[in-house]
């Protein structure tokens, strides 16, 4: 994408109301963002509400000729809305600038670096507003979530399989909320790797919300995470925002991981996206009667998988079984991503063979919990290293 492209790009994203489908519908209907802001024209050009008329007039048509399957979402007072925000043209290329140059990185639904996981989505977001890293693509992913206002237990257990999982090369994505969010960043970081977890945030990436984190943002740009959202820089921490942004987490994970949640959750919300978009959803169960529990043992009730130990998880997405099909790592890659198993290298690998070895029995052999045996299994199944010959069945690669 050239720079008019982008100037275009960053003009079109910050458009008052124009939502995720709205643009996608806009720009697949009139094109590139240079296309659209041509078409649209300056802001003075006519008499407006014969101009912004007209304008709408054409996209109708527009949509007839391409025999556009779905409901156009676009109405009259988005045309009106997007015709005076013409006027900020010059006001949006100021302010493009100001954020490059302070480091946020603004990624179109165009640019190879868009995130691969959210291209299948109807709302996938038009553009990211980065500081730092984007998850990388050849890595599995897993979304840690979770109550604000989680006990001791959930708080604990965040963290312990965050950890667990970022150990073993998988990569947290969270909100960067209170409670269960945090702890899973925090968990995540412990392990010292790099790129270990990602925040979405449902304010510009500006802006740290709650204020009280601006440390654990710091922590996981030095870390070499990455801090993201849809919303441009400026945008504040509007409560209407945070569910649209948790789409955003799903869509980037391959699994989610569930530790507390009250019947009347804003996690659940984020679980349904996640199931809308096919992704596997694991729930932790607690106590009977704990009213934080009780949104985790309806999913468990509703078909959720049983979460208890993190190598169910590393299990299922070894498996390939997710949504997102992504291309294999290098062996560079798995090695790095890998980071604090090398400890337990020599220990399993030894003992796989060419006909084949469940982790039970790898676990036996090497002494090893389940949980550290799929810890190990994981970096070489992404490297290539190793094979899953049948479902919890694992040989070397002969190749």
């Amino acid at each position: 994408m050239d720079e008019k492209e982008r100037e275009a790009a960053w003009w079109l994203g910050e458009a008052p109301g124009w939502g995720a489908v709205k643009l996608r519908q806009l720009t697949g209907l009139w094109g590139m963002p240079a296309r659209v802001r041509e078409i649209v024209g300056p802001a003075g050009q006519g008499t407006r509400n014969r101009r912004v008329s007209v304008l709408y007039e054409e996209l109708l048509a527009s949509a007839e000729r391409s025999e556009l399957k779905e409901r156009i979402a676009i109405t009259e007072g988005d045309m009106e809305r997007l015709v005076q925000h013409g006027k900020r043209e010059e006001l949006c290329r100021d302010r493009q600038r100001r954020w490059q140059e302070a480091g946020v990185r603004f990624v179109t639904v165009w640019d190879a670096a868009y995130p691969r996981r959210l291209l299948p989505l109807y709302d996938r977001p038009f553009a990211l507003y980065v500081r730092g890293r984007l998850p990388q693509e050849d890595r599995p992913t897993a979304a840690v979530i979770g109550a604000r206002a989680c006990s001791g237990y959930g708080s604990s257990q965040g963290q312990r399989f965050a950890m667990e999982l970022a150990a073993a090369g998988v990569q947290i994505v969270s909100g960067l909320a209170e409670g269960v969010d945090s702890e899973g960043h925090w968990g995540a970081l412990k392990t010292g790797l790099p790129g270990a977890t990602y925040a979405v945030f449902g304010c510009g990436v500006d802006r740290c919300y709650p204020r009280e984190h601006e440390k654990l943002a710091g922590r996981i740009l030095e870390n070499g995470g990455g801090l993201l959202s849809e919303f441009p820089p400026g945008t504040a921490p509007c409560a209407r925002n945070f569910p649209i942004r948790n789409r955003i987490i799903s869509g980037l994970s391959d699994c989610i991981l569930v530790m507390e949640a009250r019947k009347r959750s804003g996690s659940l919300i984020t679980v349904d996206q996640a199931l809308e978009q096919g992704k596997e959803v694991f729930a932790l169960p607690g106590r009977v009667g704990d009213r934080l529990s009780e949104g985790c043992h309806q999913l468990i009730q509703n078909g959720a998988a049983l979460l208890t130990d993190s190598g169910e998880v590393l299990e299922f997405l070894s498996s390939g079984r997710f949504a997102h099909s992504s291309s294999r790592a290098s062996e560079e890659d798995a090695g790095e991503a890998s980071g604090s198993s090398d400890r337990l290298m020599g220990q399993v690998y030894p003992f796989l063979d060419y006909q084949g070895r469940t982790v039970r029995e790898l676990a036996e052999l090497t002494g090893l919990t389940p949980a550290q045996v799929h810890a190990e299994l994981l970096p070489h199944l992404i490297g290539g290293r190793i094979l899953e010959k049948a479902k919890g069945c694992y040989v070397r690669n002969p190749g």
